[in-house]
């Protein structure tokens, strides 16, 4: 089958953002505006592109390029490819298929390395598939996170939370604490919290400057909220909430000394659930999980009810040419240099 496809690239958002909408749970990677953002931040290049099968398009996948000189270049994709259907049967049967296609594409054709996190649980594709395909997986723990489905109604929601989540959350609504929905001086004032919280604890986040230019980029404003608790007239938490297609998702937190007294995390981020289901999303991703390195966050991410999800994992393929060894090295050293 594999022959049988071939890709059209998609020149304009309208398009892409037609092309998406027929996706289901459309993650933050593959929207028009982070190719952008890390185009303007970091210097990648997207590619947007629809992959047709027998003249109909089956699935769309956004692609961040970087050229190096002699060497040639990088194609990276993240959380993809989405898979232009519900039916689960032709999406476990298409998956294997498209993956082998971008093998194709990318490494033997276009002679460059490509890094791929596929947009597939690790329950639908097996590690073994990939290496047969010519992918080698990268020593980096695999995405996960916790999804809720905004549809339940209010009521629902509200009992799926574990009880001692609730018991906080009760706690926090007796505090007083009022909510602020911010705007642009209150965007800046979370991004400065957000920067010295990385620094006082030693992590790396998503960077401050794509959160500014993936704000900027998104033309409906309704989807980026800002959200404070608020005590006495003082900011005490914010979270940074940003939603595209039928998904929000939960990009930074910050809690002050007094806010961890009053559980204002477990306030806000009740109240974020309850705004982006009044929007219209369908599900709110709490983000990143992991019990290895962020055993609490973990822990209070799993007590809100929501579904677990796990990736695969990350992927890498070289081309086969002389300078695949010198582009191996190149990687490597790019990698011990990041610290990855």
């Amino acid at each position: 089958m594999t022959t049988d496809f071939r890709v059209k690239v998609v020149e304009t958002k309208s398009d892409w953002d037609t092309l998406l909408s027929c996706c289901k749970n459309v993650n933050l990677l593959q929207t028009w505006e982070y190719g952008e953002a890390k185009h303007r931040t970091e210097g990648w290049s997207p590619m947007r592109i629809a992959i047709f099968h027998l003249e109909k398009p089956v699935a769309v996948v956004q692609v961040l390029i970087k050229k190096i000189p002699v060497l040639g270049g990088i194609a990276r994709i993240n959380r993809g490819p989405l898979i232009i259907s519900s039916d689960h049967n032709f999406y476990s049967g298409m998956l294997l298929e498209l993956l082998n296609f971008l093998y194709k594409h990318w490494v033997k054709n276009q002679k460059m390395i490509l890094f791929i996190a596929p947009n597939c649980q690790n329950d639908e594709v097996g590690e073994a598939d990939l290496r047969k395909l010519g992918y080698n997986p990268i020593d980096k723990e695999p995405w996960s996170s916790i999804l809720i489905d905004l549809s339940l109604a209010e009521r629902i929601l509200r009992r799926n939370l574990h009880q001692k989540w609730r018991n906080l959350l009760n706690k926090a609504e007796r505090a007083g604490l009022k909510l602020e929905i911010a705007e642009d001086e209150g965007f800046s004032f979370l991004m400065d919290k957000y920067t010295q919280m990385m620094i006082d604890k030693n992590f790396s986040g998503i960077s401050v400057n794509l959160l500014k230019e993936l704000r900027n980029v998104t033309e409906n404003k309704l989807n980026t909220q800002v959200l404070f608790a608020v005590k006495n007239n003082i900011r005490v938490s914010g979270i940074l909430v940003f939603g595209y297609f039928d998904t929000c998702h939960y990009l930074v937190g910050w809690n002050s000394d007094e806010g961890r007294v009053l559980c204002a995390n477990y306030f806000l981020i009740w109240q974020a659930i309850l705004l982006f289901k009044k929007i219209g999303f369908h599900w709110f991703d709490l983000g990143g999980i992991s019990e290895r390195s962020t055993p609490g966050i973990t822990r209070f991410k799993r007590r809100t009810g929501g579904r677990e999800y796990r990736l695969i994992g990350e992927f890498e393929a070289y081309p086969d040419s002389i300078l695949s060894n010198m582009l191996k090295k190149y990687v490597g050293l790019l990698r011990r240099y990041r610290g990855k």
